[in-house]
């Protein structure tokens, strides 16, 4: 569980700064709000979403191996 809190906080800066580059090389001047939604997005789509189609997809091979 640590392992994967880490990984989700590292993933959700590193989704902030690309999003804050790429509006700072787009827009000329980046916004804050846009930088911290980023934040609690990546840290959404890593921390929470990932496992939950991980776990959907596993299952799903162990099923067709059954199967076979």
């Amino acid at each position: 569980m640590t392992n994967r809190a880490v990984k989700a906080i590292s993933w959700a800066v590193a989704y902030g700064t690309i999003a804050f580059l790429v509006s700072y090389l787009l827009g000329g001047e980046p916004g804050w709000v846009y930088f911290i939604g980023s934040l609690i997005a990546g840290f959404i789509v890593y921390g929470v979403l990932r496992p939950i189609v991980q776990n959907k997809r596993r299952k799903k091979q162990q099923r067709a191996g059954e199967r076979i």
